[in-house]
């Protein structure tokens, strides 16, 4: 009977922990996998960040994708083109001298795949990320510094959130 006993509370304590791990929305990821058609690319990037370009291209090795230069591609190798990544802060609270404390920082960019005469074949489309921000109130140092960290961090969150959408291309 105990045996019995023992035997239902383990599995009770089993789907109890998995219907928590799957309600906090946790879920396992895998590699993104690219459309072959977008296997072999070039890429155009207006995004006007060094760090995002750069992540971009690492991220896109990974997801085994090769990208060209624009002379070196024959004419029917898609291009990726990146517009301007667009930043805006939205003030979330300030102290009582009325000093900022606290921001949301919200990137998008707009990404769409296009032919070599120009036609888009996929897109244009948005991908956006956000996050708060503290610290807006330290020296000015300190915040440059931590801000320009936490933005470096949110153009990882833009790429991931790129490659993903691309993943879903028709193409």
């Amino acid at each position: 009977m105990t045996r019995v006993v023992q035997q239902s509370s383990r599995l009770c304590m089993l789907f109890f922990m998995v219907i928590s791990l799957v309600a906090c929305g946790f879920h396992l990821r895998g590699q993104i996998i690219i459309p072959d058609s977008l296997k072999v690319i070039t890429l155009n990037s207006a995004s006007g960040s060094n760090d995002f370009d750069r992540d971009l291209r690492i991220a896109l090795k990974k997801a085994g994708v090769t990208v060209l230069d624009k002379a070196q591609a024959s004419a029917d190798i898609p291009e990726l083109k990146v517009n301007a990544i667009s930043t805006s802060d939205t003030t979330l609270a300030t102290n009582s001298d009325n000093d900022i404390t606290q921001i949301e920082r919200r990137l998008s960019a707009v990404y769409f795949i296009r032919n070599n005469q120009g036609k888009a074949l996929y897109g244009p489309r948005t991908v956006s990320t956000s996050k708060s921000l503290a610290n807006q109130n330290a020296e000015e140092s300190t915040k440059l510094a931590y801000n320009q960290q936490q933005t470096e961090g949110m153009y990882e969150d833009l790429v991931s959130q790129l490659l993903s959408d691309l993943s879903y291309s028709p193409l």
